[in-house]
């Protein structure tokens, strides 16, 4: 199986200083260091046809981004053995990107395309397998797989990065790489078969071990979810005080894109779920507190605005809305 993906910073024979201790190399491979002002990289890999294992270690000295271009779109199992902090590969052409948690595996599908790999200072440490497509044919994983999923997600958008949540195998996973590396980065013949074999292990183990939690989630729709669950957490505090614009800051993204992404997976603006959200919230406060408490509650100074914004979205004053509530609620008491 042909290597598809390759670093675009330069090639050295040996490093010009050695600023970490590597691994020793494994005589039956093929090895390409890589160096920089701010990263020493050796790239190894052995070819099974079916399966390409490799294996990439790197030293940063300082945060930046390295460059990788790939050829071919490919899936790979990434088992990541060290970092400092989740790696992070983005799309050059768009804000796509995937997270390679630190000491977990992941399962992904890159497209054709040039990438950015945000790294920082210190050892990185990541063991990977580049896995021919038939190893997840439709006739071979059933819909209720996240295998099945995941090779259909890449269906629908094909120039789209696509990840499995962390690889539902862990300890097990762990374990069947450290048997892949000691015997497999050693090559003979017959070991191809054995290879071949241990990918369907890990896959069966995965499927048995997915659960609800592990079925496949989209990066987009994932971090749609995670900017409402912002959104929320704020909401809720007992004075609600936040500006939509500064999620941007939190998850480092533009907040055309935070809005874009909310609406394609929730059908709602940010703004428009943060009303909701006020809503509720002014409910709750109005059946127990004044109007103007309720304002300060929201997040609001002036209750005339407070007033002004309720009326908006519920058809009727703050201040009417509690007294049909509180008649309502001692006629329940009464009764």
């Amino acid at each position: 199986m042909l290597k598809t993906f390759y670093f675009t910073i330069p090639q050295v024979d040996l490093f010009s200083r050695y600023k970490h201790d590597f691994q020793p190399l494994y005589p039956d491979t093929t090895t390409v260091r890589y160096e920089t002002d701010k990263i020493q990289l050796t790239d190894t890999y052995l070819d099974y046809h079916s399966v390409l294992i490799y294996r990439m270690e790197a030293y940063v000295s300082e945060s930046c981004n390295l460059p990788l271009k790939t050829e071919k779109s490919d899936f790979h199992l990434l088992y990541t053995m060290s970092a400092p902090r989740p790696i992070i590969i983005q799309n050059r052409d768009n804000e796509d990107q995937i997270t390679l948690p630190s000491s977990s595996g992941t399962y992904i599908y890159v497209p054709k395309g040039k990438y950015d790999i945000h790294v920082h200072h210190g050892h990185y440490d990541v063991f990977g397998l580049l896995i021919d497509v038939g190893f997840i044919r439709a006739d071979i994983f059933s819909s209720s797989s996240f295998l099945h999923e995941f090779r259909a997600a890449r269906q629908r958008d094909k120039k789209k990065l696509y990840q499995t949540p962390i690889w539902p195998i862990k300890e097990m996973t762990r374990f069947q790489i450290q048997r892949l590396e000691e015997i497999f980065f050693h090559y003979q013949p017959d070991h191809e078969y054995e290879v071949i074999k241990i990918m369907y292990t890990l896959f069966e183990i995965a499927k048995q071990k997915q659960f609800r939690m592990y079925s496949y989630v989209d990066p987009s729709e994932d971090l749609a979810r995670r900017v409402r669950i912002a959104i929320a957490d704020q909401v809720n505090q007992e004075f609600s005080n936040l500006s939509l614009s500064s999620l941007s800051l939190r998850f480092n993204l533009s907040h055309k894109r935070l809005i874009a992404v909310h609406k394609q997976y929730f059908k709602q603006t940010l703004l428009q779920y943060l009303h909701h959200l006020l809503i509720l919230k002014a409910k709750e406060k109005l059946t127990l507190h004044t109007v103007s408490e309720t304002a300060m509650y929201c997040g609001y100074s002036e209750v005339s605005s407070f007033s002004d914004f309720f009326f908006k979205q519920v058809g009727m004053r703050p201040s009417t809305y509690q007294r049909k509530i509180l008649k309502r609620k001692k006629r329940s008491e009464e009764q």
